[in-house]
């Protein structure tokens, strides 16, 4: 008897791999063919130390688009966390403490924002959008239009190199794990995929639904203000613009990894794939040497296509489980 080719293992892990993942490898192919050094162990190394902050933000982005909400706030917050924690380690405060201080501000933030939404039900992108102008002000404001450098050598650790090691990416994929594991086995987690996908049942199953939605933007102001902190170790410096454009980028990643505006339908885990391609794009057009005045129209076809093609598969997918 033989066994149905649906029922054969590695095809059933192949198909479980999202469509991304088999883009980003026909670019990878496309750039080691221009250039064999895009392949070479250290550009790999620097790829994934590039892409460490993008890995974290995005999963916060995650959260919040599984519960059906939207945060166009998360690049301001990464901003904003990554001056106050260079800020007070110029004021003498020791870095654990600098540290978490920005932690802290990022989930103030968020809490914020939160309040926006859940409490007073704006629309997200409004209320998003809206907070995120008042956070790049403030970060203008604090560091006076100009970068703020630091030389703590035991914060900057954080985004450098030990030997061959890059702290950043490490400590991104640690936390990304962290950021999964809350999401696939805690109550958190499955609150964020019970309102994303039914909020008016989610509230008739007795669940403060309010408080919930508020937590999911207060972590994910938490985990960008974690961002920051990273970011600013490795650039050695607080810019207060160096987060404009990241919440797209987040967004984008997490669209790629498979999560759905609507319904709370994807995953956090996913998301890793989106934002390993979007690291893969950056860094292969600079090896390959691309104008910088066509980075920026390249990146965006690309994406474009990439979410097409994301998006196209996975409702095929969908039409064939109905049928």
């Amino acid at each position: 008897m033989k066994t149905p080719i649906k029922q054969i293992w590695p095809v059933n892990i192949i198909k479980r791999i999202p469509p991304v993942f088999w883009v980003t490898l026909g670019i990878v192919f496309v750039f080691s063919l221009i250039n064999v050094r895009f392949i070479s162990l250290h550009n790999i190394i620097n790829i994934f130390q590039q892409g460490a902050v993008l890995l974290i933000v995005a999963s916060g982005a995650s959260l919040v688009i599984l519960s059906e909400g939207l945060d166009l706030s998360a690049g301001s917050v990464l901003t904003l966390s990554g001056i106050i924690t260079v800020l007070a380690l110029g004021a003498g405060v020791p870095v654990p403490f600098a540290i978490l201080l920005g932690i802290a501000s990022g989930i103030v933030c968020g809490s914020i924002t939160g309040l926006l939404v859940s409490v007073w039900n704006m629309p997200p992108f409004i209320a998003t959008l809206g907070i995120q102008g008042v956070y790049f002000g403030l970060a203008l404001v604090l560091t006076k239009s100009v970068a703020i450098l630091t030389t703590n050598k035991n914060y900057i650790i954080l985004g450098a190199f030990i030997g061959y090691i890059p702290m950043a990416a490490v400590i991104g994929i640690l936390f990304f794990i962290l950021v999964c594991f809350v999401f696939r086995y805690t109550q958190f987690g499955r609150y964020v995929v019970a309102i994303g996908g039914n909020e008016a049942g989610t509230r008739l199953s007795c669940v403060n639904v309010v408080f919930w939605k508020w937590l999911v933007y207060a972590v994910a102001g938490g985990i960008s203000g974690f961002g920051g902190v990273l970011l600013t170790a490795r650039l050695e410096a607080a810019d207060p613009i160096v987060g404009v454009g990241w919440e797209f980028d987040a967004i984008v990643a997490t669209i790629l990894g498979g999560t759905s505006f609507q319904q709370g339908k994807g995953s956090v885990a996913g998301t890793a794939f989106g934002v390993l391609l979007i690291a893969i794009l950056r860094n292969g057009l600079n090896v390959i040497r691309t104008p910088a005045m066509l980075q920026a129209a390249l990146m965006g076809t690309i994406l474009i296509l990439a979410i097409v093609i994301q998006v196209g598969l996975s409702t095929q997918k969908g039409r064939r489980r109905i049928t």
